[in-house]
């Protein structure tokens, strides 16, 4: 699982601070809907595939074949693809559809959680060598880069609502 307040990142926080505190919610939740993102940029945005195998990511780390830890994996996957002869892939999305906006009634409290299997091996800071290899980044280096355009969005926001007299 991966769970990261938003509040912690000290650049959202500073913008929010500097609002009036009837801005402050929704410009917080513009920023993480930003920071989720969609199929183009964001959380929710998935590599192009691209195959990287596991003798390739680890190497040879131990007397099984290059790839595996041990001849006890090595057989168990030999085992779930009958033999290496299927060998099925088809992208899920379930990582990436997974990301979800936890609210709270303070602004400050407002949390991005994504709890798919496997997804801390995938994007969070245990990441493995082969999704890293495929092209997943980090959570924490998504929201970093994404910094300005969330804060861009959540002044937009404050704009509209001035516009509208909320």
């Amino acid at each position: 699982m991966i769970k990261t307040t938003l509040s912690g990142h000290v650049k959202l926080t500073q913008y929010l601070v500097n609002l009036p505190k009837r801005f402050r919610s929704t410009a917080m939740n513009v920023a993480a809907k930003f920071f989720i993102g969609d199929a183009g940029h964001g959380l929710k945005h998935e590599p192009a595939w691209k195959f990287v195998s596991r003798a390739q990511a680890y190497g040879k780390v131990s007397d099984a074949p290059p790839g595996y830890f041990s001849w006890k994996q090595f057989r168990y996957v030999a085992w779930k693809t009958k033999g290496f002869t299927e060998i099925p892939y088809k992208r899920t999305h379930g990582i990436s559809d997974a990301w979800k906006i936890q609210e709270s009634g303070n602004w400050m409290h407002v949390k991005i959680t994504n709890d798919a299997d496997g997804v801390a091996w995938v994007m969070g800071d245990k990441q493995a060598r082969q999704p890293a290899l495929v092209g997943w980044r980090k959570y924490a280096a998504i929201i970093k880069s994404n910094m300005r355009g969330a804060i861009h969005q959540a002044q937009l926001a404050v704009n509209r609502m001035l516009k509208e007299g909320r």
